[in-house]
């Protein structure tokens, strides 16, 4: 019987034990390293052994650009701006400095020369019949022209009206005569590096003021090595002839 209930005692117990929650088991995880910031831009190259060191004058470009691409070299750049002086320092090994010398020979060179032009209308006054009078010799081959556009019997030289301008900017001029009134000439020039140059005429504007009328033309035209192109009529004279314009430009040399 002593026996019987020890068992039963002790069953009891393990069936206790057993409904017992297991106690809480606590890990402990290594926290893991947060990211490194993003790395900061390379530093500086600095100067190092058996490096030589080599000033340059600057004369025509900016420094700062020319940092920026003599930055592709494996060297030490530092440049200085003040009272229109231009100086960049170079540390390098030898053969860098002497590559980047070649290269600052290349790119520190001075813009090219503005083209200077000057264009020429030439007002004829042309009729249908009758003697219209002479050209010049160098008109010529434009009377042949309008003769067979507009069948003019003839034309004459009314006027030369000059104005001058620089590539890619505007040019303008004003021009009096108690006869035939006033005329203003204005225009943008642009010239190519073509060999003869072309010079293109961009919004020609040509105004003849005269007693209580006003005659105008307008338009774009291309000259190719001092070719004259007509422009078209501006207007007609009190004694009924058109007034046809020529054009023509030539780069200063």
């Amino acid at each position: 019987m002593h026996f019987l209930l020890a068992v039963l005692i002790l069953s009891a117990a393990s069936t206790a034990a057993a409904q017992e929650p297991a106690p809480e088991v606590k890990v402990a995880v290594a926290a893991s390293p947060s990211p490194s910031p993003a790395s900061s831009p390379e530093a500086r190259r600095g100067v190092r052994p058996g490096d030589v060191q080599k000033v340059f004058i600057i004369q025509h470009v900016g420094v700062n650009d020319l940092v920026r691409v003599l930055s592709v070299f494996p060297a030490e750049l530092s440049g200085m701006e003040r009272d229109n002086r231009r100086v960049l320092s170079v540390s390098a090994a030898p053969a860098v400095v002497a590559a980047i010398e070649e290269t600052i020979k290349r790119l520190d060179v001075p813009p090219p020369p503005i083209k200077s032009v000057e264009i020429t209308a030439y007002v004829l006054e042309c009729s249908t019949s009758g003697e219209a009078g002479t050209l010049p010799q160098d008109l010529q081959g434009v009377l042949v022209q309008l003769k067979k556009t507009f069948n003019y019997s003839g034309c004459a030289l009314g006027r030369t009206l000059i104005a001058r301008g620089s590539d890619d900017s505007r040019f303008a001029g004003e021009f009096n005569e108690r006869a035939a009134g006033k005329y203003e000439l204005n225009g943008r020039v642009e010239v190519d590096s073509s060999e003869p140059p072309t010079v293109r005429l961009r919004g020609i504007d040509l105004v003849n003021w005269s007693a209580n009328t006003r005659s105008r033309i307008s338009g774009d035209v291309e000259v190719h090595g001092g070719q004259k192109v007509v422009l078209g009529r501006l207007g007609v004279t009190e004694s009924g002839k058109d007034q046809i314009v020529v054009l023509t430009a030539k780069v200063a040399p």
